[in-house]
């Protein structure tokens, strides 16, 4: 199952072969608005409505799978998706991934393999940051940060949707708490002295629009562990990898997210980025500095695919 956010009104509705099933009006219509409740006001509403949400659901698409009633379903292709975020808590594993990070630091003067990446960041715990700024959808306008200065980068990314909360979670007994997948795309600001920069309060992360999320929710049909994840800018391939090659699988980053924290039904966590990022693909000059060429500028469109997930389209606009 796929779920969407919708339309003018931002409704709620699950993809049905080519068109949208509005998953409120087919309560309705079905007669069972009583026992349905809140389900279908909201996403967070539903992921909380936890096995009973999805097996009604699974009964209205049963239910009107050929019905052409009035109003139950809109076509996909022409209609507006919003970013299908539960308003939670958004938060990213970084440097993920060893061959990203080998090939960052080898473009820097600083070789190192992928594999002692890996071996090195086996021995400690996982890295990452939290996102405040709510994500913007697909198809949106994404402008270059004013602080950029040239260095603006793109990361396609898997991330998982919680649907069970919890504090000390198992890395062992993780797949129970997931929901469902989606795809991100996680706008970054980069710096020509630092590999790993990091701003103050992350700023180089948390900008308006610094992530896309979408264009849907895949509920029961993707292992978020194993993942073939494409992104092209302009049209041509730059990142084509799989969320298996991840250094901290979802499992283990839940595990050590929640060891003081309790994760909620509705959190958002995005597994990090691997190799072809405009950073990790630029060599820089003998003075340190990165060549732009690579990196994002107004007019760019970029596309992050994945099979089931669909495709996360942005296009980079001027900054206002």
């Amino acid at each position: 199952m796929k779920f969407v956010v919708y339309g003018q009104q931002g409704r709620l509705g699950v993809i049905q072969g080519d068109r949208i099933l509005d998953l409120a009006l087919a309560a309705h219509a079905g007669g069972t608005v009583a026992d349905d409740g809140e389900v279908f006001t909201s996403l967070l509403t539903l992921i909380e409505a936890g096995d009973r949400g999805l097996d009604r659901v699974r009964r209205l698409l049963e239910q009107f799978e050929a019905t052409d009633q009035p109003g139950l379903h809109t076509d996909l292709a022409a209609t507006h998706l919003h970013p299908p975020f539960p308003g939670r808590r958004f938060a990213f594993a970084g440097g993920n991934y060893a061959a990203h990070v080998a090939r960052g630091y080898a473009n820097r003067g600083r070789p190192i393999t992928a594999e002692e990446v890996y071996s090195k960041t086996r021995e400690g715990k996982a890295g990452g940051f939290w996102v405040v700024s709510p994500p913007a959808g697909p198809h949106s306008d994404i402008p270059v940060p004013n602080s950029a200065d040239g260095l603006f980068d793109y990361e396609g990314e898997v991330a998982v949707v919680l649907g069970k909360g919890g504090k000390r979670l198992s890395a062992d007994r993780w797949e129970n708490r997931v929901w469902g997948t989606t795809l991100v795309i996680d706008w970054s600001i980069r710096s020509h002295t630092e590999i790993a920069f990091q701003a103050p309060f992350y700023a180089h992360k948390n900008f308006d629009n610094s992530k896309s999320i979408g264009p849907w929710i895949t509920v029961d049909e993707v292992d978020p562990n194993c993942c073939e994840v494409e992104t092209r800018v302009n049209g041509q391939v730059r990142q084509r990898f799989n969320s298996r090659d991840m250094i901290h699988s979802f499992g283990e980053l839940l595990e050590q997210i929640s060891e003081d924290l309790t994760l909620l039904p509705g959190d958002v966590l995005s597994g990090g980025t691997g190799p072809g990022t405009a950073v990790d693909s630029t060599i820089a000059d003998p003075d340190g500095h990165l060549p732009l060429d690579l990196f994002l500028k107004a007019g760019d469109i970029v596309e992050v695919t994945s099979p089931h997930l669909g495709s996360l389209q942005a296009r980079i606009v001027a900054s206002a």
